[in-house]
């Protein structure tokens, strides 16, 4: 049983860190990076009007529901009609420090 504790907390350890990583980088190339994306806390509608059609909208998914919307140079993350995240996908000519 001791040994089925440590591997479940070994594999635990090791997915929170991939996920910390993720978050980190996610958050570095959003700073580096000098394209316009909506903000947390805008709505649909407000996206919708700044940033004109996304190119692909996801099936809403979870609870509570979560939809993503793909534009050329960002994602945007939605938790019921509010934005919760955007997401730079490519940089050019930049550098990660």
């Amino acid at each position: 049983m001791k040994k089925y504790v440590t591997l479940f907390l070994l594999f635990s350890y090791q997915f929170s860190v991939t996920s910390i990583a993720d978050t980190l980088l996610i958050e570095e190339v959003n700073k580096i990076s000098d394209i316009s994306k909506p903000t947390r806390g805008m709505t649909m509608n407000q996206v919708l009007s700044q940033f004109g059609q996304p190119l692909e909208k996801k099936d809403t998914v979870g609870e509570p529901p979560i939809t993503q919307w793909i534009y050329a140079d960002f994602s945007v993350y939605f938790e019921n009609q509010w934005v919760i995240q955007a997401v730079v996908l490519k940089l050019e000519n930049k550098e990660l420090n």
